[in-house]
């Protein structure tokens, strides 16, 4: 997968075969709690991110999910979906909330196809604002209800998540699940920070960047003080070193490499990658500006984020917590 490709708009398999991968309360991903029973019964009515009012008749249980950040909190929540969008992007890059079973491949994040998501079945269609072109919308709903949930927003990552993940346990009868992952999370927020504090790095400037390379050329995305990556690192009382505050959705901005000299001393420097990238540290390895940096003198460089999406749902954000304090409360 090109890096380039990860972030959504910002920027066929018969009903017999998916009768097994549509069911609820399927065995929850590593080292959470099983899935109480349904907490609604219907009908249930949520506003979602375009200002429509959805409605179900009942609890859903045959979901597609056309984003990976909605397809960890189904997933999450107990209810493994029946057709998911990039399937193998999603194994590669959330491995929070793993899929069981074999959901039907829907298409791209950013172009579904409508055959392969009326063959899943479903009876909700889940995504985020831009999920669907808006020429196939009329098409989408008519094979079930379709519910888009806001995809970020810069002014509140940490809330608007909170926000989406209760949005989707409520369409799938699930708030005392819901309740009990979102308490988890507040008390690894709260262990992480008091860790950060015992190590005396409270207040540590902590950046984190995605670094394309191409040749001898560089570029860096990085993730302001409104990203969801850089919000919980806050949370857990580090600074944000890069305070740009980037694209209204993500938080987002593009740096060239001079521009890192700007970071603050003291930095704690996280580039993001994955098992499935290559390293780009290979290709800076002899780049004299790169060597000159504080932070690379300083052996206060870290790779970070390996299998975990930063964009995700409160499965990944703990993940994420604990990748936090492994590299910079060491």
């Amino acid at each position: 997968m090109r890096p380039r490709q990860l972030l959504t708009p910002l920027l066929v398999v018969p009903a017999l075969a998916l009768a097994a991968c549509g069911t609820t309360d399927a065995p929850a991903a590593a080292g959470t709690p099983s899935a109480p029973a349904a907490t609604t019964s219907g009908p249930i009515t949520v506003t979602d991110g375009r200002g429509k009012e959805v409605t179900l008749d009942a609890p859903a249980t045959r979901v597609v999910s056309l984003e990976w950040n909605t397809t960890e909190d189904v997933v999450t929540l107990g209810v493994q979906p029946v057709g998911v969008a990039d399937v193998e992007g999603y194994g590669s890059w959330v491995s929070a909330s793993p899929l069981t079973g074999t959901p039907v491949d829907v298409g791209t994040r950013t172009e579904p196809s409508l055959e392969s998501v009326a063959e899943a079945e479903p009876d909700l269609i889940l995504g985020i604002v831009g999920s669907v072109p808006e020429s196939a919308m009329a098409q989408m709903e008519k094979i079930a209800p379709v519910v888009l949930l806001t995809g970020a927003d810069a002014s509140r990552p940490i809330a608007l998540m909170k926000e989406n993940f209760t949005t989707t346990a409520k369409l799938l009868g699930k708030q005392d699940r819901a309740a009990e992952v979102l308490a988890d999370l507040d008390a690894t927020i709260a262990a992480g920070s008091q860790a950060i504090a015992a190590a005396g790095k409270a207040g540590t400037p902590f950046s984190l960047s995605y670094i394309y390379a191409e040749g001898n050329s560089f570029s860096l995305r990085m993730h302001g003080p409104g990203s969801f990556a850089i919000a919980v690192a806050s949370e857990l009382g580090l600074t944000p070193a890069w305070t740009e505050t980037g694209d209204e959705a993500w938080g987002l901005s593009t740096l060239d490499l001079e521009g890192l000299t700007r970071l603050p001393e003291g930095t704690e420097f996280g580039y993001w990658g994955n098992a499935d990238t290559d390293d780009p540290l290979a290709d800076l390895a002899d780049n004299k500006l790169w060597n000159s940096l504080a932070f690379v003198k300083a052996d206060r460089v870290h790779r970070m984020g390996v299998g975990i999406w930063i964009y995700g749902g409160p499965a990944s954000a703990k993940q994420w917590v604990a990748d936090i304090v492994a590299a910079v409360g060491a």
